[in-house]
């Protein structure tokens, strides 16, 4: 009698355990990198900036790169070249950009801050680079529709769990030569659903998708505005100074369009992220 009812309780707690996989109670996952924990490791301040403008040489020599996850990071190194390559065709037959290279992941790897960008610059002849960051968090929790999870049927057809997922976007360009950022654009979402026990793996990294290309659209979008900020500040000489690769002053308000058409043009980049991942 004893030796059943032990075994009776054995099978319930391998029950109980196997069951158990199926709730996902309070989770929080996500991956993220910082663009200032990069530029400044060691928590360093930035100097002032000083009351110089940049010189942006035409026709431009562009490097684009992700800022490194000091961590997991959704997107692989193969992923990142590739749609890194896709701007680059893009713009190989303008006449306004020299060169835009695609600077591979494992050139920025740690925290190499501006010291490392300045070498990579030096390695593919660049003088100005944009850089993008992000930071994605999911929580993932049950309801009391949960329960029904006990039953098989319950565990494939009940959405008894919930994605609440915000996502933020950033893209940062920086003149080389003078480490001043030229312009940036945020971009933001937060969505939710819900889920099966079952499908809920699939449903987070499908939700995971769609709310990075919401928030890369907001950030398009934002991109689109501060551009004319820059291009009116450009104009009226605050920001930079156009000038040819001999360093002779370049003229015309065309040639700040044309550089701010690469630059507006990133962000389909952006675009191309999202919908190829």
């Amino acid at each position: 009698m004893k030796i059943r009812i032990a075994g009776l309780l054995w099978i319930s707690v391998l029950f109980l355990s196997a069951c158990s996989m199926f709730f996902a109670n309070n989770m929080r996952s996500g991956s993220s990198s910082s663009l200032v924990d990069y530029l400044y490791p060691g928590g360093e301040i930035p100097p002032p900036v000083e009351n110089v403008l940049p010189e942006i040489k035409l026709p431009a020599r562009v490097g684009l790169a992700f800022v490194p996850s000091a961590g997991f990071s959704q997107i692989s190194d193969a992923e990142q070249t590739q749609l890194l390559t896709l701007v680059q065709q893009s713009f190989a037959d303008r006449d306004f950009i020299e060169t835009i290279q695609v600077i591979p992941s494992t050139y920025l790897r740690g925290k190499g801050g501006f010291t490392q960008l300045e070498q990579v610059g030096r390695l593919y002849s660049v003088d100005i680079i944009a850089l993008v960051s992000y930071d994605q968090v999911i929580r993932t929790a049950d309801t009391t529709a949960s329960l029904l999870y006990w039953t098989i049927v319950g565990a494939y057809v009940i959405k008894g769990s919930t994605n609440d997922i915000t996502t933020f976007v950033d893209t940062a360009v920086f003149d080389l030569a003078t480490r001043r950022m030229l312009f940036r654009a945020p971009g933001i979402n937060e969505s939710s659903g819900k889920a099966t026990a079952v499908g809920l793996g699939q449903a987070s990294r499908d939700m995971s998708t769609a709310s990075f290309e919401a928030a890369i659209a907001q950030m398009n979008g934002n991109l689109h505005m501060e551009l004319d900020k820059f291009r009116e500040r450009v104009r009226q000489g605050e920001s930079a100074r156009l000038v040819n690769r001999d360093g002779s002053p370049r003229g015309g308000a065309g040639s700040a369009d044309g550089l701010l058409l690469l630059l507006g043009l990133l962000g389909m980049f952006f675009i191309a992220h999202s919908r190829n991942k």
